[in-house]
């Protein structure tokens, strides 16, 4: 495939996105709470506490006194105790807040509950930070790294979620950002050429094997469609949303980074390390493929392992520090057994990707030539 052709086909998956991102969020949501027949309306309003009123019982819910910075409320005084779930933070005057708001609509009765601190800024400035840091430490390619994650952060939330609440499979929709990220953001970042077109394909063939581990890997766990917590609260909410489709999603989209990841260190070795060496043959391009992928494979699937038990780690805390519990209790937990499943699964597709993109990669490094 030419330049100009690679091209081509870029602009048209992103004329192709912006057009899912401009018609998507128009759709009327198909999900509604179950909750007493959508009898409450729940919001969230950003505020700032002016006063807090001491509590002198220890079991006593301390109520703070909030000025609304969005909402029907903005500018207001709102009279709002610590949420119960939530009651382990310490607020002091000046924190910013999240204020969890409940309308009944039947009687027009509203409630207010501190629900927990406002992170949109304290984000901003972490990714100011690693921008900052990014650009002087990488200079272009840092800058084509952040135009990368906001591209799939923009992406995930105007297709993914919003195709989901559109009432679309969680899988087909999956399946579509996937697809558009990987199509935007390896070229972006590694340039039109060679190792980025052997690198996308090997991706996108890696993705169908990955999803059909994703299946069979469920099923040999026997994972159900409710794993953990999680998954069953989204069931109760909202009981006629796919949650087989999500989990295989969840699964599938916990392997992703590591596919991208492996496919472009192998392609880049290939096309990198053997430009002074052109002649080399399909046989020996490809066996230093496998070389590469070999290595990255196990730094990966600790990546993936450690990423998982992380995510997990006050759940594993609270099961070791439980009486009797035993590393067969441990792994018979849904949550852990879900976890475990993801790694197996993202360290299966590795294994199955590593000589996809070597064979790839070898054919276009030997056979296109300029």
């Amino acid at each position: 495939m030419s330049k100009k052709k690679f091209v081509l086909i870029y602009v048209v998956v992103g004329i192709l996105a912006l057009i899912l991102m401009l018609i998507i969020p128009g759709q009327s949501q198909k999900f509604f709470l179950n909750e007493q027949g959508g009898k409450y309306i729940h919001e969230f309003i950003h505020g700032e506490v002016q006063k807090i009123t001491p509590s002198s019982d220890e079991d006593e819910v301390q109520v703070l006194g909030i000025k609304a910075n969005s909402g029907e409320e903005k500018g207001e005084m709102i009279s709002a105790p610590v949420s119960s779930m939530n009651n382990f933070n310490t607020y002091d005057v000046g924190d910013e807040v999240q204020i969890y708001k409940m309308t009944d609509t039947t009687t027009g009765n509203v409630s207010y509950e501190t629900a927990d601190y406002y992170h949109q800024r304290g984000l901003q400035w972490i990714f100011v930070i690693f921008a900052v840091v990014a650009i002087v430490v990488a200079r272009k390619k840092g800058v084509t790294a952040i135009l990368s994650i906001i591209i799939s952060l923009l992406l995930f939330y105007f297709i993914f979620l919003k195709m989901v609440m559109a009432g679309y499979s969680p899988l087909t929709s999956c399946l579509l950002f996937v697809f558009i990220v990987t199509v935007l953001t390896i070229p972006l970042i590694h340039g039109f050429n060679k190792k980025s077109l052997s690198a996308i394909l090997a991706i996108l063939v890696g993705y169908l094997f990955s999803i059909l581990i994703s299946f069979a890997f469920k099923n040999i766990v026997q994972l159900g469609n409710a794993p953990d917590e999680e998954f069953r609260t989204l069931g109760i909410m909202y009981s006629n949303i796919g949650l087989s489709d999500i989990i295989i999603a969840s699964l599938f989209m916990g392997a992703i980074g590591a596919l991208i990841d492996t496919a472009i260190s192998i392609s880049s070795a290939i096309f990198e390390a053997l430009k002074e060496h052109s002649q080399q043959t399909f046989r020996q391009v490809y066996k230093i493929g496998m070389e590469v992928g070999k290595d990255v494979l196990g730094s990966m699937v600790n990546t993936l392992l450690f990423a998982y038990l992380a995510s997990s780690l006050p759940f594993l805390i609270i099961i070791s520090l439980s009486k009797g519990s035993s590393l067969t209790e441990l792994v018979n937990m849904d949550f852990i057994a879900l976890e475990l499943t993801r790694t197996f699964i993202g360290a299966m597709s590795l294994v199955m990707l590593i000589p996809i993109t070597a064979s790839i990669s070898a054919y276009y490094f030997t056979k296109i030539r300029k």
